[in-house]
């Protein structure tokens, strides 16, 4: 990642967790938002949360805003990306 980040590689990871608040999960030009309860948006500021009951899945490749939830055209994306947040949050648990 070290050489990505300093331009001396064009490489960087494949996949990448972040958390706020739900935790997702980005592999190539897909972004899977985990089922999250909680206001979807903040009153305060008018900001969308990413808080769903529901899996979120965006092509990032046509949507950088992540605009469109994708899941009910991809289910098959769904459950990989799912199942392999899943396998990462059991690794994490079982680890010191």
């Amino acid at each position: 990642m070290l050489g990505a980040l300093l331009g001396t590689s064009a490489t960087g990871r494949d996949e990448l967790v972040e958390q706020a608040g739900a935790l997702s999960l980005i592999r190539g030009r897909w972004k899977l938002i985990s089922p999250h309860e909680g206001e979807k948006v903040n009153p305060e500021t008018n900001t969308e949360l990413g808080n769903d009951p529901q899996p979120q899945l965006h092509d990032l490749s046509v949507d950088l805003g992540e605009r469109r939830n994708v899941a009910g055209e991809h289910p098959d994306v769904v459950r990989e990306l799912a199942a392999r947040l899943d396998r990462i949050r059991q690794d994490g648990r079982s680890r010191p």
